[in-house]
């Protein structure tokens, strides 16, 4: 709830309120994407009780519209009951989705519990694509094919950014300490005068690895072992029953796998709830990421086992970071913009994966026998 905290003093870049989910996708967790995201509804109401006028609220939901991901979407819809919901089609079947469940007519706003409920709407439209305006832009085809040159083709189109390029760009703005500086930054070498830039066909751009050398140049918070609770990403848990303990551990008991799971990945930063009256910290516990608030997202940039501390860099206020008791890990990827310094680097940076991963992928599953097989004959 509110903007994203950043180092900057102005309130309009603090958030209200927020947890850290750990993934992009709800499907990984479900029962806490749905419980996170009614804790952030009473927030807002809480929030908007002690003020005079209405704070008005969107809420942006994920692609996810068919099977179980229309119930979630469902059980989204009925905690935040919405005036109005904007449903979005997409262009064809597998993109479409009836909503008209959700209409709440005035003779049906009476909720289970015999209150009230206000009356919902459902706005259908028409997602864009390149064709969808077509008809009423015939005039400009030819600008509009001089501006997309450097777009890929396809059989079906141009193929436009996906959404794993967006998410990269949000986060290497994020954690240079946002857009305006990122577009500002510029390579060490004068003959390297190309900027960061993001190009709608080709995604994030980055030729001379200014973000990765950016971040390798900052500063990091020293965090002895000590001071913080640690909490292993979900897919860790899953694939490893004899670790022992791996969810709300001290960090320095905490054991050499969970330290490796979480050396090199992107992190929640947390404040520590369990001390207090919160029945909602231990919603999921043992099993996911829990229910904490959380103050922004840091790189665990490595890890001095001798002296057992941290290096964390973060773009988060200094002043957010000094309630920071814990560090919960996640299955979001760190782009490889964050560390790649280029040719020019002394060594290759140190990379993370999930631990979650069903699909081994190309050439990464075990070696199999092939003496079953016989030979051709030619």
């Amino acid at each position: 709830v509110g903007g994203c905290n950043i180092h900057n003093d102005d309130e309009r870049f603090h958030h209200e309120a927020a947890y850290f989910f750990g993934d992009v996708t709800s499907k990984s967790d479900p029962d806490t994407f749905i419980q996170m995201g009614s804790q952030l509804m009473q927030q807002y109401e809480k929030l908007n009780a002690e003020k005079e006028t209405p704070i008005p609220l969107i809420v942006n939901t994920d692609g996810w519209v068919k099977g179980f991901g229309y119930e979630i979407l469902s059980a989204i819809i009925g905690a935040i009951n919405p005036g109005h919901v904007v449903q979005i089609l997409g262009n064809t079947k597998a993109k479409s989705f009836d909503m008209s469940s959700h209409v709440l007519l005035p003779s049906e706003c009476i909720g289970s519990n015999g209150k009230g409920m206000q009356q919902r709407h459902v706005h259908v439209i028409q997602s864009y694509d390149g064709g969808t305006f077509a008809e009423y832009d015939d005039g400009n085809k030819s600008r509009r094919m001089s501006e997309n040159s450097g777009y890929a083709e396809s059989a079906t189109g141009t193929l436009l950014a996906t959404a794993s390029d967006h998410r990269t760009h949000r986060l290497c703005a994020y954690f240079v300490g946002g857009y305006e500086k990122m577009t500002s930054l510029h390579s060490r070498i004068d003959s390297e005068i190309e900027p960061v830039s993001f190009h709608k066909g080709k995604g994030l751009i980055d030729a001379n690895s200014i973000i990765g050398w950016t971040l390798a140049s900052m500063l990091p918070y020293a965090v002895p072992f000590q001071s913080v609770r640690l909490f292993a990403p979900s897919g860790l848990l899953d694939s490893t029953f004899e670790m022992g303990c791996t969810w709300n551990v001290a960090g320095h008991l905490a054991s050499n796998d969970v330290l490796d799971s979480l050396n090199g990945a992107i992190v929640g930063l947390c404040r520590n709830q369990f001390e207090r009256n919160n029945p909602h910290a231990e919603f999921n516990s043992e099993i996911g990421a829990p229910i904490l608030p959380c103050v922004g997202l840091g790189i665990i940039r490595s890890i001095d086992r001798n002296r057992r501390i941290f290096y964390i860099l973060t773009p988060v206020n200094s002043k957010l970071l000094e309630g920071v008791k814990c560090f919960v890990g996640g299955n979001i990827g760190l782009p490889l913009e964050c560390v790649f310094r280029g040719t020019k680097s002394d060594s290759f940076p140190y990379l993370t994966c999930s631990h979650a991963m069903t699909n081994p992928g190309i050439g990464a599953d075990k070696m199999k026998s092939r003496n079953h097989s016989g030979r051709q004959n030619r």
